[in-house]
Formats: C-alpha cells, structure tokens, sequence
C-alpha cells in the first residue's frame, strides 16, 4: 500500500489529503489550496496517478473556456472486512478506503475454538469476498470485534467469558483466513463507529446495548483503554454486591444486570417482541419499560460522575429508542443527580445495524491511509 519512498514524494500525502477530504477537486484548485505551481502538482498528480491513490472522475462543468479535470481517491484501492463473533453466528461487512459499507452477510456457525470452526468462517469469508468481486490482495485485514478484553497489539483475547474464548489469538484465524487478523473489543468497534458515521468527535461515553452491555470512552477521537486495556469496561461496575442479580462474571450487581437487554426480556422473548407488546400499551409491559429505563438513567449518572462528557446509547437499543425514552432518561437523571444538570447530555446514537463488524474494519482503513 505504500509508495515507493525512494522516489521524489513532494507533497504526495499532502496532496492525497486534500483530495480525499475534498472527494473532487481539480488541479487549478489544488494549485490554490497547496499554494504550489500547475507543474509542481502536475508532477504529483501522476505519481498518486500511477500508484492508483487517485483517478480522474469525468470533468468540471464549465461555461467559459475548458473544463478542468476532477481529481477523486480511488476507492477501489484498498478494503477491510470486520467480522462480529456471536455464540452462534458470525456476521461480516466489507468496506473501501472511503469507510463506505460495500455489503454484509451472516453464517450460521456455533462459536468454538476447533480447528474446523476456523477453517469453516475461513472459506466463508473468502466466498463472501469473492461475492463482492473484491481481489484477495486488495484486502488489507480483517478486523474481528469479540465480547471480551483484547490486549493492546489485538492479538489476544485476555479475557473472554461469556464466549469462553480466554486466550484465543488472532494467529488462529489467520491461519485460516490467509489475512492478517486483528481483535477488537466490541464494544470499542460500537464507539468508532458512531464516532466516524455521526461525524461527531467531541469524547464520549459509549454503552453499546444489546443481549449484554459494553462500554467504552472516547477521549481525543481515541478510543481510552489505559495501561492493561481494561479502562472503560464499566459494565462490571457493581451497585449491589450483595443482593443484586448475579452477572455472567461471578459477581452480583454488576450495571450488565441492569441494563443490558438480557436484564430487560424474559425467557424466549426478543427485543421486537417486547416492543411490540410496549406499542400495544400492555401494561405489565409498559411498567418493565419504565423501570428499565429508570435503572438505565441511574447507571448514566453513575458513570457521568466519572466522566463529565456526553453519554450516547448505541447497540442493538438504539432503533427502539424514541425521543420520549431520550426525555425520560434525561429527566430521570436530572432529577437525582448529587449536582445540577442545566443541559441533557444523553444522546441516542445513529448506526442501527451492524455497528460491531463495520467498526471493526475501521482501524484498518485508517492505518492504510496513514500510511499512504
């Protein structure tokens, strides 16, 4: 993906910034924003040309004189795939190096650390990027979000209980998969992706909800681990140690126990089915909403007392909540907060779908056009 660094770069990365940001631009205004001559950035220009960074994309329109040539990145340069591990399905989703999501799919394949489960996702994964008529070798990584803490080089999980996958390396997919392999936290795959499509870069507290709860801080559009990666795994902040519900992690009291979906449905029942009972003001139904959102509101203004930044809902959640859920937090809080709260900052977020595997490929695009 790099140039060749032997060769004159000039204002290469410069210019391939400008170009990427601006999506077309012509050279005159590249002259102008650069502050550079025509032949300077001509000589540019076919560099990025002929490292296919760039391509020409048709022409200006013009009603005196001749119509200048538009300059686009080439999205075709380089792609990432994020994978999103469940206990009995995988989900994938394949993006360009402009962070636009090509196409998704799922397999049905129980979670389990044999080697024929890694050979299994392994000849799926190439199917499904062969579906999207992507070449192999444009494929930069593959980005894996995993329910578990992952160390700080993404190449262990150090933790992994509700999988039961403490231990499992990214080696092992790679094996399989024939492309360089990256573990995330998926919580953390949540927040980068609301953080990119929302293009809100202000820091953050994330709770990424779905069966189970994660969480994740955003500090500087960085995503805060701290010294052993475990900062910002607050959904094992415990309320009641000795009474509460008991969490898949041993203890009791745990904020996934109250939060999570899993804390708010029962038995064989899913979140669209309880949504549907909740539209048909069912009143058993209506009260569990109330008192789930009311142990949510507590959980936020616990953890804003921690961090004083914006909190934003994300995960599976997000679709069912409406504006009067929003409203209900935010006054909830407001009204039992230990400090005055003269502003909501109880956000709901805005990616509804496959938040996880498109945060996961993320990093990889990124680095990719570090690098550039």
């Amino acid at each position: 993906m790099k140039r060749d660094n032997n060769r004159p770069s000039g204002h290469y990365q410069a210019m391939y910034k400008l170009i990427y940001e601006s999506g077309k631009i012509s050279k005159q205004e590249i002259a102008k924003e650069m502050d550079l001559s025509l032949p300077t950035v001509t000589q540019t220009l076919h560099q990025l040309m002929e490292d296919e960074q760039i391509m020409t994309d048709g022409k200006f329109s013009s009603s005196v004189g001749r119509r200048a040539v538009v300059y686009s990145p080439n999205s075709d340069k380089a792609y990432a795939v994020g994978l999103e591990l469940f206990a009995n399905h995988v989900t994938a989703t394949l993006v360009n190096v402009l962070y636009e999501d090509l196409g998704s799919a799922t397999i049905n394949l129980p979670f389990t650390v044999e080697l024929g489960y890694f050979q299994q996702l392994g000849d799926w994964l190439h199917q499904f990027i062969a579906a999207q008529k992507i070449p192999m070798e444009k494929v930069e990584g593959v980005g894996i979000g995993i329910q578990g803490l992952i160390s700080s080089d993404g190449r262990t999980v150090l933790y992994g209980k509700i999988l039961n996958c403490t231990g499992l390396t990214s080696g092992q997919f790679e094996r399989s998969f024939g492309i360089p392999v990256t573990l995330f936290h998926d919580a953390d795959c949540v927040a980068l992706a609301e953080q990119t499509l929302s293009h809100n870069h202000e820091d953050a507290i994330y709770l990424s909800i779905g069966e189970h709860l994660g969480t994740a801080i955003v500090i500087n559009d960085r995503i805060y681990t701290g010294e052993k990666g475990r900062s910002g795994t607050m959904e094992h902040i415990t309320l009641n140690t000795q009474n509460g519900h008991k969490c898949y992690c041993g203890r009791r009291g745990c904020l996934e126990t109250y939060s999570s979906l899993s804390a708010l449905l029962r038995g064989n029942e899913t979140i669209q089915s309880f949504m549907n009972q909740l539209k048909e003001n069912d009143r058993e139904t209506v009260q569990r909403w109330r008192n789930y959102l009311a142990n949510l509101a507590e959980v936020i203004n616990n953890l804003h007392m921690f961090v004083d930044n914006r909190l934003v809902i994300a995960g599976e959640l997000v679709k069912y909540l409406d504006d009067g859920a929003i409203e209900f937090i935010n006054d909830r809080i407001k009204s039992i907060t230990a400090f005055p709260e003269d502003q909501p900052y109880v956000e709901r977020g805005t990616v509804q779908a496959r938040a996880v595997s498109f945060g996961a490929t993320l990093p990889i695009i990124k680095s990719v056009l570090d690098n550039i």
